[in-house]
């Protein structure tokens, strides 16, 4: 049995992302942007649009375009025909389309539309570089490791679909080009112009609370340390994968709060918070994942004695789907 319509456009969608990461994770590739630009913007118009198609329970009719056509009388008919290309086949809502459609209904978050504006600039203004500047290229990449948690956090929501084991965070910037100074680089009027255009999108006003961005600026910060007492985490399985040693400043700034602090916060977010069970079995299991959780010991070298759990504010959307977020 065939999986329902808009299942299939998530499944695309997940095929288009994880190539767009993919391209932007290649140690060596000059047309980086532009292309991690074009396959995002195609796998946010298909996850908009299995979007549509499951509010619609899958009627094909919602994601199609329909005209009306000239009468005898040299006026437009009231009935509206389908929409054929040139290969005879029915056409589909474009990318523009699809999100209006999803903002109209209220299912469309601001700082998402406004990444994806500031996406669309990017494809749509690649013409006018051949090689972007380092101060561009961080711009794109802010813009593109924000679309990423963006589309995850989406997929999850809209579709239960949990793509963090799939989806890599975009590779830093730091290891994509030589960090020069990005601030004195020379660029053209062109180029000049899209930069400032980028910058206005991310300083219009959105809410600071919510769980998607505009833009990701994500730093690494390489550190002489005794590696006795440095803290070690990789986030990826591949043991072929870089490495990064973060000190206890670092890691304080990544897993801040405490078990109190998380109680505070989910007491903030939600209506139907409890500290109970419930939560406790709940939040052991998140604390297991690295990403989520950090365990300190009095002594971090033979992990013994009293032992600490730290949390990253991020722990918070995972429970999302277990409890009723405040509106």
């Amino acid at each position: 049995m065939r999986p329902p319509l808009h299942q299939r456009f998530v499944d695309k969608s997940q095929a288009a992302i994880t190539a767009a990461v993919e391209v932007y994770n290649k140690p060596a590739f000059s047309y980086r942007e532009e292309t991690f630009a074009i396959l995002a913007l195609n796998a946010w118009e298909l996850l908009a649009k299995a979007k549509l198609l499951k509010d619609a329970d899958n009627d094909v009719r919602v994601i199609r375009v329909y005209e009306s056509r000239e009468t005898k009388t040299g006026k437009k008919s009231k009935k509206q025909y389908l929409r054929i290309n040139a290969a005879g086949n029915a056409m589909t809502i474009g990318f523009v389309r699809s999100m209006v459609r999803l903002e109209e209904g209220g299912s469309m978050p601001a700082e998402v539309a406004l990444n994806l504006r500031a996406l669309v600039d990017i494809r749509d203004n690649s013409v006018h570089y051949v090689t972007p500047s380092a101060k561009l290229a961080q711009l794109a990449q802010e813009v593109a490791a924000a679309s990423v948690a963006n589309f995850a956090l989406l997929a999850k929501r809209w579709f239960t679909r949990d793509l963090s084991r799939v989806l890599n965070l975009v590779l830093p910037l730091s290891f994509v080009v030589v960090p020069a100074d990005a601030a004195a680089v020379v660029v053209s009027a062109d180029e000049g112009r899209l930069i400032q255009h980028l910058r206005a999108l991310g300083s219009e006003p959105v809410d600071r609370n919510s769980d998607y961005s505009v833009a990701v600026k994500l730093q690494v910060k390489l550190e002489k340390s005794n590696l006795d007492g440095a803290s070690k985490i990789v986030f990826s399985k591949d043991p072929d994968a870089v490495k990064i040693q973060l000190t206890d400043e670092e890691q304080y700034k990544r897993f801040p709060w405490t078990y109190d602090d998380l109680c505070g916060h989910m007491t903030k977010r939600y209506v139907d918070f409890k500290a109970n069970n419930h939560f406790h079995v709940l939040r052991k299991k998140l604390a297991a994942d690295p990403r989520f959780a950090i365990v300190r010991y009095l002594d971090m070298v033979k992990k013994t004695g009293l032992r600490k759990v730290y949390f990253n504010p991020n722990i918070l959307p995972a429970f999302d789907e277990h409890y009723t977020k405040k509106s």
